[in-house]
């Protein structure tokens, strides 16, 4: 996966050189595998491990650099926008084990063009290709929180939509042009006439944003990282998203990349969020309270870490930490 160092650096002030920054993350088991400089910034390509899908975004890498630099790092979450509730169309998940959550936004009357400067130079320096503005808005927000996202044209979508399994031998034009013949493993996206993306992997040209769109659908969800790896490997497609997915995506982070990538589409276009849908239930993980003694978390690592370094690193990372008696933190 790449990445750039001027994105990191929206997250975190990095007094490093890129070659030093590369160094620690690599003793740290984010292998950089590459490092290259383009213009004024730093594209690192690193080796993600499967149990670390929190790496697969910027603000995840973002988070291990300041464990790793010191330097204190704030999560600011974008204001999430649930005021206006979507009309028109009803959402239907089939199987909640396939999807068990999915957000839904409209945004009208927006003008695509051209992605920004800032948005257009991070998404390419991180290997993707720009489209439009509200594409490339996607892509950013799917870097930037590690969720993928996709946009529909509103006015192609044929009447309600669903969350199923791909009927045998249905087929399926993708974003890139070829056509595919879809069987019940495959899980899509669908309106009341066609199948309109492969659910967690690429969307149909059917309803693709382009210049002429007028009217958005946008699409969060969690998508579970078997049924996508399946999915895609019946099909013959390996995507960012799907790269993604297949790791599992955080449900915390989605709602952040939906209501920013909404609140951008709408700032860039000159559209308006008309409408907004939850669907299914947010999948949460239960807190866990681990009492961790200094001296043998030394004992066992060969090491002598203070007390307070070790508690810092550990609040860097996102944990919550008390100081449990001279020897124990409760994390």
């Amino acid at each position: 996966m790449r990445f750039n160092l001027n994105f990191v650096k929206e997250f975190l002030k990095i007094d490093l050189t890129a070659q030093d920054l590369a160094f620690l993350l690599t003793m740290a088991g984010m292998e950089v595998e590459s490092l290259e400089r383009i213009g004024n910034d730093w594209v690192f390509d690193i080796e993600v491990t499967t149990n670390r899908y929190d790496w697969l975004s910027i603000a995840g890498i973002a988070r291990e650099i300041s464990a790793l630099s010191g330097k204190t790092f704030k999560l600011i979450p974008p204001a999430l926008n649930k005021q206006t509730l979507f009309k028109g169309k009803n959402i239907t998940i089939e199987d909640k084990n396939d999807c068990p959550y999915y957000l839904g936004r409209v945004i009208k009357n927006a003008k695509v063009g051209e992605s920004s400067g800032g948005i257009r130079q991070h998404i390419m320096n991180c290997g993707i290709n720009p489209v439009n503005d509200v594409v490339d808005i996607t892509n950013y927000c799917m870097l930037k929180w590690g969720n993928p996202l996709h946009v529909f044209d509103y006015d192609k979508l044929e009447g309600d939509i669903y969350v199923r399994r791909a009927r045998k031998n249905e087929p399926f034009v993708g974003i890139d042009g070829k056509e595919r013949v879809l069987q019940k493993e495959n899980l899509v996206i669908a309106d009341e006439k066609k199948v309109i993306a492969l659910a967690g992997v690429m969307g149909g040209n059917n309803t693709e944003v382009n210049n002429s769109t007028k009217n958005i659908f946008l699409e969060a969800a969690i998508f579970s990282p078997v049924t996508v790896r399946c999915s895609r490997r019946i099909a013959g497609i390996d995507t960012e998203s799907s790269y993604r997915f297949e790791r599992m995506v955080s449900a915390e982070h989605l709602e952040y990349a939906s209501a920013e990538a909404a609140s951008l589409i709408e700032k860039t276009t000159k559209g308006l969020l008309t409408g907004y849908a939850e669907v299914g239930k947010k999948p949460s993980v239960a807190s866990k309270k681990i009492k961790v003694s200094v001296l043998a978390l030394n004992d066992y690592l060969g090491g002598q870490f203070q007390k307070t370094s070790i508690k810092k690193i550990l609040v860097n990372l996102g944990c919550s930490v008390v100081e449990s008696g001279k020897d124990i933190l409760e994390v």
